[in-house]
């Protein structure tokens, strides 16, 4: 049963672990985007309910399709296809969440075509669309905590996965200051998340 409250104070803390903090230290009464990994941790904190919803945001890794090298289709197919999706939503996500399509509308909108083939971790076409897109040497991936909940362990997951396709990936740790200013929608390859809107259509 849901009660009302006659004011609402929202207050951005963009660092996760003093997020979590200020949950546990009785200065908020509510916090969102909790780190999937420490879920199991904070369900056992007094009285602390988690509540897991639906969404129509998603978590992308962003490229510039018009700034070498990711102008390049095959490349970006082959960095698609290197992508291990399950094992993201296994390991990043614990299950909070479906595998995504490489588009923003998912299943949270009424309009949402599923007849779309699913793309599935595919190392050997991937190395081989790699090697068709001539481009050699390692390929800069920026990330942050601030980016999305485990965005660090998903930078280096997908380091792996693309490792298996024969594909370098560098990574680098931005700081959650600046991150927003600096590097989304500045630098071509980096983690980011995108909150739902009203219809797909504003998508």
């Amino acid at each position: 049963k849901y009660g009302h409250a006659d004011q609402v104070e929202i207050i951005v803390v963009n660092d996760p672990t003093a997020r979590m903090a200020a949950l546990q230290g009785g200065q908020v009464n509510m916090i969102n985007r909790v780190e999937p990994k420490i879920v199991d941790l904070v369900k056992r904190l007094p009285g602390v309910t988690i509540r897991a919803a639906s969404g129509r945001g998603f978590y992308p890794f962003n490229m510039f399709c018009d700034t070498a090298p990711f102008d390049n289709n095959d490349l970006r197919m082959a960095l698609k296809l290197a992508m291990d999706r399950e094992e993201m939503l296994t390991k990043i996500l614990r299950g909070y969440g479906e595998v995504g399509n490489d588009m923003p509308v998912n299943k949270a909108y009424p309009l949402f075509a599923g007849d779309f083939e699913q793309r599935k971790f595919d190392p050997e076409k991937a190395a081989a669309l790699y090697k068709k897109s001539g481009h050699s040497g390692s390929i800069l991936l920026r990330t942050s905590d601030v980016a999305f909940p485990g965005a660090v362990d998903a930078a280096q997951l997908y380091q792996q996965s693309c490792a298996k396709a024969g594909i370098k990936i560098e990574i680098k740790r931005e700081p959650g200051d600046g991150y927003w200013t600096e590097v989304w929608n500045k630098q071509p390859f980096s983690l980011s998340y995108w909150g739902g809107r009203p219809t797909q259509d504003q998508m």
